[in-house]
């Protein structure tokens, strides 16, 4: 290390002179003890370019195939809309990895939207209102509450997202109030389920959950 003689003390870096006095520095300067190290290459970057590639690579290889054989229908069409509704769901997961949480909930919206899309895009048979939101969304609030327990989560940190898994799982009762079901027994546990859910998190979290309201919304 730099030593000034003048004002007897020791100056990093590798300055010439002394920033108090201006006196010329004695020793050597301190080299760097911690080695550079190149920027560490993401192995999800690559991942997911290589997994794009492939997608491009089974969309042109079904358009083709479809294109050369007409008279089999247009089947490539549901295969390249299946390809990008993988990839708007593997987009959200990654973009909202850091956040578990709101990963849950993001997905919830998502994956909910896009199954009522298919539904409707091929027929609207009611499948998606009849089984697969009924099941999805109790499994998406189940998965909300393991991520808070394996991640030992403050009440700040989960409340809101908790809160919105919970009250989506009222959203089946329009369809099941205005008869659109085909089958409403699923619709029934699912509305029971978060039902026990909200009541289980206002008993035990409700003050909590007063106060990140009123937090959130500032009063």
């Amino acid at each position: 290390m730099l030593f000034c003689e003048q004002c007897q003390a020791h100056v990093e870096g590798s300055l010439q002179r002394c920033p108090l006095c201006q006196s010329p520095l004695t020793g050597q300067p301190e080299e760097n003890a911690y080695p550079v190290l190149p920027p560490a290459k993401s192995s999800l970057r690559l991942s997911l370019r290589l997994a794009a590639l492939a997608t491009v690579a089974v969309a042109a290889v079904c358009s083709a195939v479809n294109y050369s054989l007409p008279q089999t229908g247009w089947w490539s069409v549901f295969v390249i809309a299946a390809l990008a509704s993988t990839w708007l769901v593997l987009g959200v997961t990654v973009r909202k990895r850091g956040s578990p949480m709101k990963a849950v909930v993001w997905q919830l919206g998502v994956i909910s939207a896009v199954t009522f899309l298919w539904d409707l895009c091929t027929g609207f048979a009611g499948w998606s209102l009849d089984f697969v939101l009924p099941i999805f969304i109790p499994c998406a609030q189940l998965a909300a509450f393991i991520v808070v327990k394996a991640l030992s989560l403050r009440p700040a940190e989960y409340l809101f997202c908790l809160t919105v898994c919970i009250l989506v799982g009222f959203v089946p009762l329009i369809p099941l109030l205005c008869g659109a079901l085909g089958v409403v027994y699923p619709t029934v546990i699912c509305v029971s389920i978060s039902l026990i859910a909200l009541a289980g998190l206002l008993l035990f979290k409700g003050s909590a959950l007063k106060d990140d309201a009123v937090r959130r919304l500032h009063l």
